[in-house]
């Protein structure tokens, strides 16, 4: 057998041929290459974020017309409503609020807390004397309790004759005195303690003080007749 060898080449035959007797176009073999990608330019092969050119800052808002530069004034101009304030005060804040860089409007938008802040600070050295003030009761109490000479066994004895001692200089349970005693917690000092109840000891039933020279009329009277109770 004789092989045949086919055509890659399209041909048409007569019947397909255009009427009017044109001849017939043959039709490429193959499709045109594809057009190449323009080359890169050297500007966008050899450019680099740090050796490109210079990038332009970006825009800034532009203030608005008359406003005030941020940061401390010259001179401080500090008000707070309904309170006086003291210029040495306002002068030692000054060089505090330069170092924050503060402006006018900041350091016055800061005020109104200024007394908030006072009062807690007072409020809480109130409760720190009268902390301190009970502390000063109790050691006082304690330390009278121990003492061997009013307290412990002898402090009911003390007890009485020191309020018998008050009694007679007129220092009743409703006297200034007394009030002053408890308030102050000077009531509870061991000291204050024993001197009434030496007092109490020298007021004799009647609740007027005993002389140490009764029935010798030529002796001077006692300095503490001075204190017996009209």
């Amino acid at each position: 057998m004789t092989d045949v060898t086919t055509s890659t080449a399209t041909t048409t035959s007569p019947s397909d041929a255009p009427a009017g007797g044109a001849p017939a176009v043959e039709a490429p073999a193959t499709a045109p290459a594809a057009a190449a990608a323009p080359a890169a330019t050297s500007d966008t092969t050899d450019a680099t974020l740090l050796g490109g050119d210079a990038q332009e800052a970006p825009p800034t808002e532009a203030k608005a017309d008359g406003e005030a530069p941020a940061g401390p004034p010259e001179k401080y101009e500090l008000a707070l409503e309904g309170v006086e304030l003291d210029p040495d005060l306002v002068g030692e804040a000054e060089p505090i609020l330069r170092d924050l860089k503060l402006s006018n409007d900041q350091a016055n938008a800061l005020l109104p807390l200024a007394p908030k802040i006072m009062a807690k600070a007072q409020e809480a050295t109130i409760q720190q004397m009268i902390e301190a003030g009970a502390k000063q009761r109790k050691d006082w109490l304690d330390a009278f309790s121990a003492d061997p000479d009013i307290g412990g066994a002898k402090r009911e004895e003390t007890e009485h004759l020191a309020a018998k001692g008050l009694d007679a200089l007129g220092y009743g349970e409703d006297h200034a005195f007394r009030k002053a005693l408890n308030e102050s917690g000077f009531g509870n000092h061991p000291d204050m303690i024993r001197a009434f109840r030496r007092i109490g000891e020298m007021v004799g039933e009647d609740g007027s003080f005993v002389r140490s020279n009764d029935g010798v009329q030529d002796q001077p009277r006692g300095w503490l007749d001075r204190y017996k109770p009209e």
